[in-house]
């Protein structure tokens, strides 16, 4: 899917007429409308029907004036994303600041948007960086991406060994990687990306995985004692053509764990979870994600029926909050006390998200599955900032790992 509108100056002939593309992997974006004149666009997220909620946009822009004022303005997108559904609210593609790129590697943000309650619109003010540059909901991070972190992390760390979780309803491939010594005593799942608008997460697992990957001593520990696997991007396919994935049709990645899963990675990962649990080797499921725009620290959220855990199972929860609370400190630091997804009514929903999934499928008494939702929506949510979280996360579940009743029963 890709769009390109243009409207072109004839005032003087000398301004160059703007273009806005998206064919391209992770692209989103339609045009409302173009001003060459004054340099400014104003673009929604693209709607894909039944591939979840439009709220990612990431542009191309081609025909600008280097240096020269830029004006964008975001809205969004007013059709229905599910059949007979609502339009989703537009403050979900509205981010406080706007991600750039000259060369879609290197992201900046632009200054604080302005945000128009009546026509509920935010728009981004900044100097062009070039004729040609990027523009995205925040730094974008593809499967393309995914393959050449897990590449370079082999390369990096020997004995570790990248693999392939699942081929995808559409064919591609879902990668992995595997770092740790492969006959550990313990064992952790550590994924990302279930739902395809949340780049944070994926940037925030790149964090963990190198600092897993890295030189210091107790990384070097934690491999020794433990086998680490991690995958990138759960739902490559949305992620891939620039959809949302949440609520996608017949329901999105992280409502899929159940007997029965529609998505080949999910029971892929089901499968592994299982055979790690079985040996009585896994002792941590953490499943990352970005919550809402009005999240502005980053949350653990926890297990549901808390209270009425078995008071040495709580324990386990609770040692690793605090462990957490001490390394997470970012900016923004995490919250030291666990939310929990109340929004969810029923326990088959419950059920068939992956966090409960794991707790009802693996010992309580040796395992803890919790799910870290980093914040997104605000200055410090950078490509930087999000890995700084997950430097700090791999550093807090090390710290729980090696601490001498680790295990969640003890």
């Amino acid at each position: 899917m890709w769009s390109a509108l243009c409207w072109t100056s004839l005032s003087s002939g000398a301004t160059a007429a703007l273009t806005v593309h998206s064919d391209f992997e992770g692209g989103s974006g339609e045009t409302v409308s173009i001003d060459s004149e004054r340099q400014a666009i104003h673009l929604r997220p693209a709607l894909r029907e039944g591939r979840g909620w439009p709220c990612w946009w990431y542009v191309r822009i081609e025909g600008a004036v280097v240096g020269a004022a830029f004006e964008l303005t975001v809205s969004g997108n007013p059709g229905p994303f599910r059949p007979g559904g609502a339009a989703l609210a537009a403050n979900w593609a509205q981010p406080v600041r706007a991600a750039i790129s000259k060369d879609d590697v290197v992201w900046t943000q632009s200054p604080n948007g302005v945000a128009d309650t009546q026509n509920r619109t935010m728009t981004y003010r900044f100097e062009a960086p070039g004729e040609r540059f990027w523009l995205a909901w925040g730094p974008p991070f593809t499967p393309r991406h995914g393959a050449k972190l897990i590449e370079d992390l082999v390369a990096q760390l020997p004995g570790s060994e990248a693999f392939v979780l699942a081929t995808s309803r559409d064919g591609r491939p879902v990668p992995g990687i595997r770092m740790g010594r492969a006959d550990a005593p313990a064992a952790i799942w550590v994924q990302a990306r279930q739902h395809a608008w949340e780049a944070g997460s994926s940037w925030t697992g790149r964090g963990f995985a190198e600092w897993v990957a890295g030189d210091d001593p107790e990384a070097r520990r934690l491999r020794e004692s433990t086998t680490i696997y991690f995958v990138p991007i759960m739902d490559v396919d949305n992620v891939a053509r620039g959809a949302g994935g949440k609520e996608s049709v017949p329901r999105d990645h992280n409502r899929d764990w159940s007997g029965e899963p529609v998505y080949p990675e999910v029971a892929a990962a089901q499968g592994r979870i299982a055979e790690l649990d079985q040996a009585g080797r896994l002792r941590m499921f953490i499943d990352l994600h970005n919550p809402g725009p009005g999240d502005k620290r980053t949350f653990f959220f926890g297990p549901f029926g808390y209270e009425e855990m078995a008071p040495p199972v709580r324990a386990g929860y609770d040692r690793f909050i605090q462990f957490a609370a001490k390394r997470i400190q970012g900016p923004p630091a995490v919250e030291s006390a666990y939310r929990f997804a109340t929004y969810v009514r029923t326990d088959e929903e419950r059920g068939r998200m992956s966090s409960g999934w794991v707790r009802k499928h693996t010992d309580p008494t040796r395992t803890i599955s919790v799910t870290l939702e980093a914040a997104w929506n605000t200055p410090d949510n950078t490509a930087d900032g999000y890995r700084q979280t997950g430097r700090q996360l791999a550093a807090a579940v090390a710290d729980y790992l090696s601490a001498p009743t680790a295990k969640a029963g003890e």
